[in-house]
């Protein structure tokens, strides 16, 4: 178990992915590969942004949707809406976080980007972390 932020747990990573063990890379047994402490947040907050609502049945408000934003123009108004339903994907979903600010901003590395910045801390020690996850919008060039 992670050393620093024990109270996060360990789940898979995401992608789901299997490898095996450096010893035996060749003849080792498969196993699934599993992340912990903070990368393991990490991995949550991603698989939370890109889950739509509704789509877990015992949980209909889990998720931001982001996907939906593909099609859509790279205007203020298409970045604040992304932001808002980060901030409240995340602020609703995610417990183990204290999320500090959400903000979606024109990259300046590709005209059809939005990068999603996402700071937030980590509830028992409040270390502060970053997210930047680009999404790529339709209508921009």
């Amino acid at each position: 178990m992670s050393g620093d932020y024990p109270h996060v747990g360990r789940g898979w990573a995401f992608p789901p992915t299997w490898a095996r063990p450096k010893s035996d890379p060749v003849n080792g047994p498969v196993s699934l590969v599993t992340e912990e402490g903070k990368d393991h947040l990490a991995d949550a907050l991603v698989v939370l942004l890109h889950t739509m609502p509704g789509s877990r049945v015992m949980r209909p408000d889990f998720g931001a949707g982001v996907d939906r934003y593909v099609f859509e123009p790279r205007t203020p108004d298409a970045c604040h809406r992304l932001a808002d339903d980060v901030r409240r994907a995340l602020l609703l979903g995610e417990p183990r976080v204290i999320v500090d600010s959400v903000q979606a901003v024109p990259s300046e590395e590709a005209d059809d980007r939005v990068d999603v910045i996402v700071s937030y801390r980590i509830d028992r020690h409040r270390r502060p972390n970053n997210l930047v996850v680009p999404f790529y919008l339709a209508g921009a060039r």
